[in-house]
């Protein structure tokens, strides 16, 4: 019909007007370059050379990263550090090391800083010398950082040891004279000094410092621990536990120079060196200490022995004239010991060390009398030990094998009171030189 309303375009025509090829007419006139960007593309930022960054600088020829961290141990154990620049740190490369970052390196920077580290060494070597070079890197080993290399900068954990082991500067004279008077208080009790070298299996153990005693101290490490590192409230104690703390490592046979810690490192010490640190702490006026001086047992079952007399007589024979004997008596008689003092110089220290000698040359010393001691029986029964008695040569008679040796703070038990109270303790190797 004419009048009727237009037919609606199918589905078909619809979707086919939506497919169609686009006409020539329909084409882009140009296409999107960078002068010409479609609408919807960013603006690429503006460069303005006033804010353009400059390349970095090249790392300085030397800094802080070449710094050595060093740490020097003082007489009375404790430890100071410092930093200081190597003496060949013109030869550093350019390169920073790569301990500034505190994460793992890649495997090619940690060769990188091994190759570092073996040309600084190799440098110190030919700076130095193989001798001095090892002296160095072993007491860097020791007192330095804890892994054992100076390139390495220090882990919390090392500066907190190093903190620890920080204390005020304390009076070195005082601490010595401290330490001298712990020594023999230690010592001269009998029953305290046993106690001490159970190593706590005597019940807990007592600081003579500050008069602690209690579950804190079940052992010698733990009390040693404590002396060198004392709590705040006994700070004015601290030359006090420095010297016991020397004097009972002395006891025990550990090392006092290096610091306590959980490793228990310091507890290793030589026989030689130990030995030494023992001989040095003598009786003073200086004394000698004679052993097997008993003659046998009396008609009221009281020990009898070689009386001052005798044993004067004795050491006149051998040579010794200026010695004074005195024999030992407790309470069962003659206690088969005789001390011989000697003048309180260097005269004196000088017979008194001649003496010991004379025994120790003929293989009567101090260690000869430690092997024989536990067959030691006073009375009758030894007479029949070589070891104790033999026959002289011109007269035929039994004679008693004497053994000798320098009186130390470790013989105090062993004389008696007032020997004790009038001796003082004294370091050999000082008074050798400045009597």
């Amino acid at each position: 019909m004419a009048g009727g309303n237009p037919q609606k375009p199918s589905s078909s025509s619809h979707h086919h007007h939506h497919h169609r090829k686009p006409t020539p007419e329909s084409k882009p006139k140009s296409k999107p370059s960078p002068s010409n960007p479609p609408h919807h593309s960013k603006p690429s930022p503006k460069v303005n050379p006033e804010t353009t960054l400059a390349p970095p600088p090249p790392p300085p020829a030397y800094g802080f990263h070449m710094l050595d961290r060093r740490t020097i141990l003082l007489a009375d154990g404790t430890a100071r550090s410092y930093f200081a620049l190597p003496p060949d740190y013109q030869d550093f490369p350019p390169q920073l090391p790569w301990h500034f970052d505190r994460n793992p390196p890649p495997d090619h920077h940690r060769q990188q800083n091994q190759d570092y580290r073996n040309s600084l060494e190799g440098s110190r070597k030919r700076k130095f010398g193989d001798d001095e070079f090892a002296r160095q890197r072993q007491q860097l080993l020791q007192y330095g950082n804890g892994n054992g290399s100076s390139l390495a900068g220090p882990s919390n954990r090392e500066e907190g040891r190093a903190a620890k082991h920080m204390r005020p500067e304390v009076d070195q004279a005082k601490v010595k004279t401290l330490f001298l008077n712990y020594v023999r208080v230690v010592n001269e009790n009998a029953n305290q000094k046993k106690k001490y070298l159970a190593d706590g299996k005597q019940g807990s153990l007592q600081c003579l410092a500050c008069g602690r005693s209690s579950k804190n101290f079940p052992d010698m490490h733990s009390l040693i621990m404590h002396t060198y590192n004392p709590e705040k409230s006994t700070s004015d104690l601290v030359p006090d536990h420095l010297g016991l703390h020397k004097a009972l490592c002395i006891l025990m046979g550990w090392n006092s120079m290096m610091p306590p810690d959980n490793s228990k490192a310091y507890q290793r010490l030589s026989a030689e060196d130990n030995a030494a640190n023992r001989d040095d702490l003598i009786m003073w006026p200086p004394h000698v200490i004679i052993r097997n001086t008993t003659t046998g047992k009396g008609r009221d079952g009281r020990m009898e022995g070689l009386g001052n007399k005798a044993m004067d007589a004795k050491l006149r024979d051998i040579g010794f004239t200026t010695g004074k004997p005195k024999s030992m008596y407790g309470r069962d008689g003659h206690m088969g010991t005789t001390v011989v003092k000697f003048a309180s110089d260097q005269s004196g220290l000088k017979d008194a060390v001649r003496l010991a000698d004379f025994f120790e040359k003929e293989r009567r010393g101090r260690g000869s009398w430690a092997s024989v001691q536990h067959m030691y029986k006073p009375g009758n029964d030894d007479e029949k030990d070589p070891n104790f008695v033999k026959l002289d040569k011109n007269t035929g008679q039994k004679e008693r094998i004497l053994y000798g040796y320098l009186g130390t703070v470790f013989d105090l038990e062993i004389v008696d009171f007032d020997t004790r109270k009038k001796v003082t303790i004294e370091s050999k190797r000082e008074k050798a030189h400045h009597t």
